[in-house]
């Protein structure tokens, strides 16, 4: 019997659920993407730096260009939240609080580039200032996956942010479009501390992803 995948193009312009076959061309896609910062666009270089200084003056200026087009101050600071509520960056389109993540992830040990600011990158800070102005915690990239999950799921895994998003009220069990949840990655990915940190925090070892298989279940595969 044939099995008919989809283009990668297709797959990565939905947000249907994917199994099989179509799950492996996605995450194939997405493992070859390269962190380059010049992928982002200029609103998310703070973001992506943990420049927590030049990011408020960004959100200050966003919200002068709305006053200045005559609107109340609930509507720009509406509109100006908006412009982070809706970015989706890179060809993994991810959202601003996954974008402070993988800056994270990234200069883990690189020299950072050149800031605006002449404060230490903070970038627990700016996942708190998103938050603040009412960014949504669990928006999620291409295949699904949200900022606690880019925090906790993989080798380069971001433990100290991914309790920063939980204490914002991340969901330890969101599922992506694979229908797995961030503990699934985590076990595949063979990261202890990843895996102990977010069984603590509750994640369940029960929830079966869209081929039928559960954390639990890898635990056996692994062993």
């Amino acid at each position: 019997m044939t099995v008919t995948v989809r283009p990668v193009e297709e797959l990565a312009g939905s947000q249907s659920p994917l199994a099989g076959a179509e799950q492996q061309v996605l995450r194939e896609w997405i493992a070859a993407w390269t962190f380059d910062m010049r992928q982002f666009s200029d609103l998310a270089q703070p973001l992506v730096r943990g420049d927590i200084a030049s990011l408020r003056s960004d959100f200050g200026h966003l919200l002068g260009h709305y006053e200045a087009q005559g609107m109340s101050a609930a509507e720009c600071v509406a509109q100006a939240t908006a412009r982070y509520q809706d970015m989706r960056e890179t060809r993994l389109r991810m959202p601003a609080m996954e974008v402070v993540i993988a800056g994270a992830q990234y200069y883990v040990g690189r020299k950072r580039p050149p800031s605006h600011s002449s404060h230490f990158p903070d970038h627990a800070q700016c996942l708190q200032f998103l938050r603040d102005i009412g960014v949504e915690v669990d928006a999620a990239d291409v295949a699904g996956f949200t900022a606690f999950m880019r925090a906790s799921q993989t080798s380069h895994s971001r433990l100290d942010l991914a309790e920063v998003l939980l204490h914002m009220g991340a969901d330890v069990n969101h599922r992506s479009r694979f229908g797995g949840v961030a503990l699934h990655e985590a076990m595949m990915a063979q990261d202890r501390r990843a895996v102990a940190f977010l069984t603590r925090n509750g994640a369940s070892m029960d929830i079966r992803d869209n081929d039928g298989v559960s954390p639990r279940d890898i635990v056996t595969l692994i062993l």
